[in-house]
């Protein structure tokens, strides 16, 4: 059987061709494919593209895949799933179909279908587990104005608002002062408001702010040490939380995603005492396998394909060989 799994979110999508065996025959990105209810005919033939494209990759000229397994940002909601579903079953692009969020897909791709948590701290900040039971939980998650602690944009914002309680005398002083009047180009940071509401007020625009808050905690400003401190106690809170949800017996595997943890080393640690004094079991792994991968995976476990020893070794071996195409 020959499966296609698609990992698409807002920047870009990652697709794959695999078999049942275990055989990695194709990889390939397309461009975004986040659902929006505005943009469903782009999304369905960009999904049919990247088919297409893995199919003559691979040299199958079958006319569709046995399973497809689309996993997208912006599938949160089961109504929205059910919409996706329909689409690609109108358009009859394979024999199975499987319709789930990009975060399902990275879930399954981490662990191989076993259980675990993964955490992801880009630009926002989200948590989601399987549990022993096949229970699939998130934690987290609710946007910039209502959750995203620890994220990028998090980050960034406590940085730029630190910089400016300095100037007013209701905070410490800190090198943020100075180095967001560099970024920004002002020669004080009040002079930077209207900017930064006009030009820096996005979300992914916030984000990068971030990196310099690093920089000076790692230059010894206490005040920046701070931010990445509770940002840091934020993360790892929502790790804590799923956990205890879970009821695990023992040690759980998690996986750190996202940007925001290249800084582990900062992080990390700070994390780590947290679930210590929480009594919170977890072990941090690398992700198993990318997401795209992951959502191939997903086919096939609800196909009843057992995911074994067999099969995943094969995966291993044969993923190496295939690089993504552009």
């Amino acid at each position: 059987m020959h499966i296609v799994g698609i990992d698409g979110g807002g920047t870009k999508t990652v697709a794959c061709l695999i078999t049942d065996t275990g055989d990695v025959l194709a990889r390939a990105v397309g461009e975004s494919t986040n659902y929006r209810k505005d943009q469903e005919s782009q999304l369905l033939s960009r999904i049919l593209q990247l088919v297409q494209t893995l199919m003559a990759q691979a040299g199958i000229y079958q006319p569709r895949p046995d399973a497809l397994s689309v996993c997208l940002s912006g599938l949160g909601q089961e109504s929205s799933k059910q919409r996706v579903r329909m689409l690609l079953g109108d358009a009859f692009l394979s024999n199975w179909l499987v319709v789930d969020s990009d975060a399902r897909a990275a879930l399954q791709g981490a662990f191989a279908g076993e259980p675990g948590i993964i955490l992801v701290a880009g630009t926002g900040s989200i948590a989601f587990a399987r549990s022993a039971r096949g229970e699939f939980m998130r934690c987290g998650g609710w946007g910039y104005l209502l959750g995203d602690e620890g994220s990028g944009f998090d980050i960034g914002r406590n940085g730029v608002a630190a910089a400016l309680k300095a100037l007013d005398g209701r905070g410490k002083p800190t090198r943020l002062k100075e180095k967001f009047e560099s970024v920004f180009e002002v020669q004080q940071i009040d002079h930077a408001v209207p900017k930064i509401y006009a030009e820096w007020a996005q979300r992914g625009a916030m984000a990068k702010l971030a990196p310099v808050v690093f920089e000076a905690a790692e230059e010894g400003d206490a005040v920046a040490q701070d931010i990445l401190q509770r940002a840091a106690e934020a993360l790892a809170e929502l790790v804590a939380a799923l956990y205890r949800r879970m009821q695990p017996d023992g040690e759980t595997k998690l996986a750190l995603m996202g940007n925001i943890f290249k800084q582990r080393k900062v992080l990390l640690p700070v994390m780590q005492a947290y679930w210590r004094n929480q009594g919170i079991n977890v072990s941090v792994v690398e992700p198993r396998y990318p997401a795209e991968i992951g959502a191939a995976l997903l086919a096939l476990q609800t196909m009843g394909v057992p995911l074994d020893d067999k099969l995943l070794t094969r995966l291993d071996k044969t993923l190496k060989k295939v690089p993504i195409k552009e």
